[in-house]
């Protein structure tokens, strides 16, 4: 095969990481860089980069939108926080309804007699507490 430059182009999450680092730059004091904004952030791009990485710049950059006026930055970093308090709402609601359901199906399952669980193909390791 003949040689490319796919591996040049930033993917998916490098972009995504370069504008959280560029809104970290930006309360740092630093203007949004473009090139950077687009995916190639030097903390990011071509670093690889894992989830937990990923996760944790994230975190650091929801933390110190906690205690500032987002309104006094750009509207990059307003639409940012915006979005992301939005996910995080849906997600601290899916994980209360995983919650619940798996408590209804437990207390579901410790009223079977043993004679149900086995017509029901259920062996008696399965959660019942």
């Amino acid at each position: 095969m003949p040689c490319n430059c796919d591996y040049m182009e930033a993917n998916n999450r490098e972009t995504a990481l370069s504008r959280v680092a560029c809104l970290l730059d930006e309360l740092d004091g630093h203007p949004i860089n473009t090139n950077h904004w687009r995916g190639y952030h030097p903390r990011v791009y071509n670093r690889g980069l894992r989830t937990s990485d990923a996760d944790a710049m994230v975190a650091r950059l929801c933390e110190r939108l906690q205690s500032v006026d987002v309104k006094n930055y750009s509207l990059e970093m307003q639409m940012w926080w915006r979005d992301h308090q939005a996910e995080d709402k849906e997600r601290v609601q899916a994980e209360l309804a995983a919650a619940k359901t798996a408590e209804d199906r437990r207390a579901a399952l410790a009223k079977l007699t043993p004679h149900e669980r086995q017509l029901l193909g259920l062996d008696a390791s399965t959660e019942t507490t």
